[in-house]
């Protein structure tokens, strides 16, 4: 999975499709990557509605893997959008979310914020030491 940052939105029929401003390359051995198909993924945002999103799929030319380019505004293997959910762990009421799906996320709160850190390509070292690299927490 390539969490893009850069990219722009276009709807067209009613659908969204992310435009990157350039091909990534590869995560796991850093190749170079060509499309190779795309898939349409729903996202729910906090009010309710759904949109339905086209994300591209790269395959590596290297090592032959296939990673989905996913936007950072979704949450891997969440059906809402990143702010919903962070939303509503924060707190707020607006999401429309049943109350076991928003329980389950506070249960979940500590993976949750893994992924929205991976999401922000920030290691959890980095954050939970401020980037000393010298702390023992880190592992040192």
């Amino acid at each position: 999975m390539v969490v893009s940052k850069n990219y722009k939105i276009k709807e067209q029929n009613g659908m969204y499709y992310i435009v990157p401003s350039s091909v990534p390359g590869c995560p796991q051995c850093g190749g170079e990557m060509k499309i190779r198909d795309s898939k349409r993924r729903k996202v729910i945002v906090a009010d309710g509605t759904v949109d339905t999103f086209v994300l591209r799929r790269y395959k590596c030319t290297v090592c032959g893997r296939v990673h989905l380019e996913l936007p950072d505004i979704m949450v891997p293997h969440k059906h809402y959008s990143r702010w919903a959910i962070v939303n509503s762990i924060n707190g707020e009421r607006n999401c429309s979310a049943e109350q076991s799906t928003i329980y389950r996320w506070n249960r979940e709160k500590m993976q949750l914020e893994r992924l929205l850190v991976q999401v922000e390509d920030k290691s959890p070292e980095a954050k939970r030491t401020g980037g000393d690299n010298n702390c023992r927490c880190a592992g040192n």
